[in-house]
């Protein structure tokens, strides 16, 4: 099947009245998000099982159309890996869409590899080797060649069969009730909403900081995250993880403190300085407890440690037994908090609690 090239809004319309009453479709996007906070989509790929077309969103000013198509709960929009792909459209529509299915996912319980990739899921379904010569093309020039284009279409050309066999295999095997909690879940607004209050926790080197020294990093954080989004420029462009936690280590009170920090220049004292102490007295006055902490981990003891051991050596087992990848059933710290705190593991829940959680809690009982 060949591929229309959709670059104004009477084209788009026309494939999206072309699908509205297909079952399923595949979608795929590329962006490109380098030199900008938010990534810029450049391109949306959709195949049905009678119509492809490769969008433009760059010339397309109004992509409304489209809209009701990823909003339509009866057909079901298959994604590989499907995150990067639903925070764009969230972006880009103000909702996630609806009624998803991710072969990632599917593949995961059917004795798959533990996230692998479209081209090798795709390989090893349809025995089809994709290229990859333009994975790092620039998808924001104009105009594309046509081997990028069909590049691009791949993405979604050979995802429907693989879509088809999954489904077929996760029917066969009662298995769909594995992966619906998780499919539903990818379609909340939430999980694409940004948690400013949290961001500390993705610094690096954060973890050396306590107290009114966290709480500066935190504010600091927030403030750097506010700044890159009005930019429009990658947050390490306003100012790096390092640069910040060695500020709310040193607590500086005055722009010659600030300078002194290593890698502090005098561009962004002169842009940022004023901001920035008043942002570390800010958090010296605040309520300490307020004050964000770290995560209380609990260690484990040498005898609960060699319990873990045995438990692993169980999920191993009922891993080979199912015919899917360990690391899909069980991970190390899965196995730790199983231990610890029990409602906390994804071993007490749904069908892992049921492959393997159950008789783990058996073990531990004696």
């Amino acid at each position: 099947m060949d591929y229309s090239y959709v670059d104004t809004k009477d084209k788009l319309t026309a494939f999206c009245r072309a699908i509205e009453d297909a079952d399923y479709c595949a979608i795929d996007t590329e962006f490109v998000r380098e030199k900008t906070y938010y990534p810029i989509l450049a391109l949306i790929q959709i195949a049905s099982d009678a119509h492809m077309a490769c969008i433009d969103p760059l010339v397309i000013e109004d992509l409304e159309p489209l809209k009701s198509i990823l909003q339509n709960p009866g057909l079901t929009k298959v994604f590989h890996s499907s995150s990067q792909d639903l925070e764009i459209l969230f972006q880009q529509f103000g909702e996630v869409p609806n009624s998803i299915f991710d072969t990632q996912v599917a593949a995961a319980v059917l004795g798959f590899a533990h996230q692998i990739s479209y081209a090798d899921l795709v390989c090893q379904v349809t025995g089809i080797q994709l290229e990859k010569k333009h994975t790092r093309a620039d998808w924001t020039k104009r105009p594309l060649s046509k081997d990028e284009l069909d590049y691009a279409m791949d993405d979604v050309r050979y995802l429907m069969p693989v879509y088809l066999h999954l489904k077929t295999e996760i029917d066969r095997k009662n298995r769909s009730t594995w992966i619906e909690s998780e499919l539903q879940a990818l379609s909340l607004d939430a999980n694409y909403e940004l948690d400013t209050t949290v961001l500390w926790k993705r610094l690096k080197g954060v973890q050396k900081l306590k107290g009114v020294h966290l709480a500066i990093a935190s504010l600091l954080s927030q403030w750097r995250e506010t700044v890159a989004q009005r930019k429009n420029r990658p947050r390490r462009w306003i100012v790096k993880d390092e640069i910040l936690c060695d500020i709310a280590r040193m607590k500086p009170s005055n722009l010659t403190d600030l300078a002194e920090l290593r890698d502090v220049n005098e561009k962004f004292i002169e842009q940022y300085g004023a901001a920035v102490l008043t942002i570390v007295a800010d958090a010296q006055r605040s309520d300490p407890l307020s004050w964000p902490k770290h995560s209380a981990e609990k260690t484990l003891t040498s005898a609960e440690q060699a319990l873990g051991d045995c438990l692993m050596a169980v999920c191993r087992m009922a891993a080979d037994d199912n015919q899917i990848a360990l690391a899909t059933l069980a991970t190390r710290k899965d196995i730790d908090n199983l231990i610890v705190n029990r409602k906390n593991s994804r071993l007490s829940q749904g069908w892992r609690f049921s492959m393997a959680g159950e008789q783990l809690l058996d073990f531990i009982h004696g």
